[in-house]
């Protein structure tokens, strides 16, 4: 997309560093650089300087790294302007340009500009994820740090139970075990009442739980990654970004020079582990790929990536159909 300015916000938790890509005659560019508190004000002053730049903001594309907290209240500002921005992984920046974040900030947000101004033609613009969804990845967060703990707890009376100590350890324990899963059920009540309220989600939650091996956290993790299927366009698009996509380098036996994925985007793709195995178990068209590629020699990994990618596929086409996932008659497996 053309913009008449492209700036570049590098953001830390006290201020947000500012600068705009003004091209020159080498297209090399100038930047115009400021410093700005991370805040209400700070924004207002720099929708002061950047008018004094003679930027015009409904012509301009932002473009900044995800700090999570820390970018969320400049997007929300941008938003209420209506102001186009895209918030880019830190990862693929500094791949991109080899970015070190915090040696050298003006050097950080003008290489960012820079990248905006670069990737004006294919960049994809953010949008705040709603409500409903940032309540969900706060409650799943915390639903995944309890069930860590049950897991915790249960290995901890496993132990304790074969030394069998004449302490209060064991009971002491049952109760916290207790707790924990009172607590674990509380907070699934209340995701499923946050979906109930949201009824493009729960229409969405249910279409992805009609896909064999998906289930619960599966579809709300997905459905939080994707802000409810608005990020992505495609489920090719979503595979590369949790680093399930199909790699043209992958051989028979493994999966070389793997794409760099996010932290938390690796989480994702860990989490259809699971769902690789049951349908493995349960899936007739899937069994008989993994079979047919396993007496192939492929390695494990590589075929069950790309059981994971059929099952984004899967996920993806019945939320673009609106109708839930039909598994083929036998006889066409």
């Amino acid at each position: 997309m053309e913009k008449d300015h492209y700036i570049g916000v590098d953001i830390s938790k006290k201020t947000i560093d500012v600068a705009i890509y003004v091209k020159d005659k080498t297209c090399k560019g100038v930047f115009p650089h400021e410093t700005f508190q991370n805040s209400e004000e700070g924004f207002k002053n720099m929708k002061k300087w950047l008018r004094k730049q003679n930027v015009v903001l409904c012509k301009s594309l932002f473009c900044m790294e995800a700090t999570g907290n820390y970018t969320y209240e400049l997007c929300l500002f941008l938003e209420h302007l209506g102001v186009a921005y895209s918030v880019q992984s830190p990862l693929h920046l500094k791949r991109s340009f080899g970015l070190t974040h915090g040696k050298n900030d003006k050097v950080d947000a003008s290489r960012i500009a820079y990248y905006a101004y670069l990737h004006r033609d294919d960049i994809k613009l953010s949008k705040l994820a709603s409500d409903s969804v940032r309540k969900l990845k706060v409650l799943i967060a915390e639903r995944k740090s309890l069930v860590v703990e049950m897991a915790r707890c249960k290995a901890q009376l496993k132990e304790v139970g074969e030394h069998s100590p004449s302490t209060g350890t064991v009971e002491r324990t049952e109760a916290l075990l207790l707790f924990l899963v009172s607590q674990v059920e509380s907070i699934e009540n209340e995701m499923s009442q946050t979906i109930e309220a949201d009824e493009n989600m729960k229409n969405n939650y249910k279409l992805l739980l009609s896909v064999d091996g998906i289930g619960v956290v599966n579809a709300i993790n997905t459905i939080i990654a994707t802000h409810n299927f608005e990020m992505f366009d495609n489920a090719r698009q979503y595979a590369s970004y949790i680093g399930v996509a199909p790699f043209e380098h992958a051989s028979g036996t493994s999966v070389r020079g793997r794409t760099h994925v996010e932290p938390g985007a690796k989480m994702l793709k860990a989490d259809l582990t699971g769902a690789v195995r049951t349908c493995i178990n349960h899936d007739k068209e899937i069994r008989r790929y993994y079979d047919r590629k396993i007496a192939e020699g492929k390695a494990y990994g590589v075929v069950a990536n790309a059981i994971k990618f059929k099952l984004l596929l899967r996920m993806f086409a019945v939320i673009k159909r609106g109708t839930p996932f039909v598994r083929k008659p036998d006889f066409l497996c």
